[in-house]
């Protein structure tokens, strides 16, 4: 082989090689660059902006809504935290590369709201439970009983509201930027409906407080006139016909605690049908009256008092 041969050899092989060592840094860079892409998260953003829409489209005044709710961000929560983990994004919404990404604190501020506001509807939830347990109590304090003469008292819940009122307050919207509001639902709307949904409570355990007085009247009332004493029986029912004076919004009429619980606009009725029922009796105890007359009035109030009566019994036992 030549000289000027064996030259050209040595410029071909450096030029493949430069070729190749080129091509490395080209790929190197181009796999550099790759590794350095932020992480998609728009999987994570749709499911907790469809989230969102299903709270703002809920009705959180309705503690009924409160377990769909439980379980509709519970599930969403669970599979956000699968999908960051997959992606090897830690709770601090750092990359693999240690580098804190923008789209991962966003949603991480985003499941930290929705978390408080699971532990919120789980309070909820539980008070629900015991307000449908005190009604129980509340219906069977009926004069049926023989207990006429006792007044009866319902365990407190005065406490779990109080509790409720509270978690209810952590909802008070702070500043977030518009990258995170995008992912959550009207936070003034759910603390608004959530402070109503603490009203429809207070007023269950009001109407069921107040239902032993109306009965406890009612019953005295029914204990003197059989004892002939007419005017301290005119006055327990008068009593009892000022304590049945109830008035309830509209508005809140429809809601439950529960699906087997009275509606407020039960409560209402129920009152209504109690101060008629009162109203008679106390007729029956006015001066001049014969004993039968005082009797029809009576047993009309009695009449009206079962009518009361058959808007909760018809449900079922107690």
């Amino acid at each position: 082989m030549s000289g000027d041969e064996d030259t050209d050899e040595i410029l071909l092989s450096r030029r493949n090689l430069f070729r190749l060592l080129g091509g490395t840094i080209v790929l190197g860079t181009l796999m550099s660059t790759i590794d350095e892409e932020p992480p998609d998260f728009s999987s994570e953003e749709s499911e907790l902006q469809n989230l969102a829409q299903t709270i703002d489209s809920t009705d959180l005044r309705d503690p009924q809504k409160n377990s769909m709710l439980q379980s509709s961000i519970a599930t969403t929560i669970e599979s956000v935290n699968s999908s960051l983990s997959e992606k090897e994004i830690d709770p601090t919404g750092k990359t693999p590369s240690s580098t804190p990404s923008v789209g991962a604190g966003n949603i991480n501020q985003a499941l930290d709201y929705y978390q408080e506001l699971q532990q919120t509807l789980d309070e909820g939830e539980s008070l629900s439970g015991k307000i449908e347990s005190r009604e129980i109590a509340t219906l069977n304090g009926e004069y049926f009983n023989g207990q006429s003469n006792q007044e009866r008292h319902l365990p407190n819940v005065e406490s779990s509201i109080s509790k409720f009122s509270k978690t209810v307050a952590t909802h008070t919207p702070s500043e977030q930027p518009p990258s995170t509001q995008k992912l959550l639902p009207d936070r003034d709307r759910v603390s608004s409906r959530l402070s109503r949904q603490r009203t429809v409570y207070k007023k269950h355990a009001d109407m069921q407080e107040l239902f032993l007085k109306v009965i406890f009247s009612l019953n005295s009332g029914i204990d003197a006139f059989e004892h002939s004493s007419f005017d301290s029986a005119g006055r327990s029912f008068q009593r009892a016909n000022n304590k049945a004076s109830v008035q309830i919004d509209d508005s809140l009429k429809d809601y439950r605690v529960t699906s087997y619980s009275l509606s407020l606009g039960n409560y209402s009725q129920i009152f209504r049908l109690y101060r008629r029922a009162a109203g008679n009796m106390a007729a029956g105890c006015a001066e001049g009256m014969s004993r039968e007359e005082r009797n029809q009035k009576i047993d009309l109030g009695i009449r009206r008092q079962l009518k009361a009566r058959s808007v909760f019994a018809d449900r079922g036992p107690f």
